[in-house]
C-alpha cells in the first residue's frame, strides 16, 4: 500500500511540476543554441579590412566615385556614407550597436581634419537609421561600396 501511494504522489508532482529532466534538455538546447549564435556573429562582425593606415586611400577613392555622379562635397551626409562604408570594412558591428575598432575613430577625425573625435560619435547617431530610411543614402552607399570592393580586388 506504502509503495503505490508513494508512486502515485511521483506521478502526480511530475504531472504538476514541469520535469527537471526536461529542463535539462531545454538548457542544453539553449546552450546549444547561444553556442551556435555566437559562432555566427564572429563570422559577420569580422572585419575586411584590418589596416587603418588604408583609410586616407579609401577616402580618396571615395571622393572620387562620388565625383562621378555629382560635384564632391565634404559636408555631412556624405561624411555619414563614408563613415558607414568605413565601419562595413573595419567594425561592422558598431553597425549593430557593437563598439567600434581601436583608433578607428581617431583615424577618421584624422582624415575629415577634424580637432575632435566627438564629431565622428554625432555622426554615428542614426546613422543605421539613415540606411534603413532613405533610400537614396542606401543606394549610394552600395553603389560606392561595390566600387571600393572592386578596386581593393584589383590592388590585391
Amino acid at each position: 500500500m506504502r509503495k503505490r501511494l508513494n508512486l502515485k504522489w511521483i506521478i502526480m508532482s511530475l504531472q504538476q511540476k514541469p520535469c527537471v529532466f526536461s529542463k535539462i534538455v531545454e538548457i542544453r538546447s539553449i546552450r546549444d543554441q547561444k553556442a551556435r549564435l555566437s559562432e555566427r556573429e564572429r563570422e559577420l562582425t569580422k572585419p575586411i579590412l584590418t589596416d587603418l593606415d588604408m583609410i586616407p586611400t579609401l577616402y580618396e577613392w571615395f571622393k572620387e566615385i562620388v565625383s562621378q555622379q555629382e560635384v564632391f562635397r565634404a559636408n555631412v551626409p556624405q561624411r555619414k556614407k563614408f563613415i558607414f562604408i568605413i565601419l562595413i570594412l573595419y567594425s561592422p558591428s558598431a553597425l549593430a550597436d557593437g563598439k567600434m575598432k581601436r583608433g578607428l575613430r581617431d583615424k577618421l577625425a584624422e582624415v575629415f581634419g577634424l580637432n575632435g573625435k566627438s564629431t565622428i560619435s554625432d555622426n554615428l547617431n542614426g546613422l543605421y537609421l539613415s540606411y534603413q530610411l532613405y533610400k537614396y543614402f542606401r543606394q549610394d552607399i552600395h553603389r560606392i561600396y561595390i566600387e571600393i570592393m572592386n578596386r581593393l580586388d584589383n590592388i590585391h
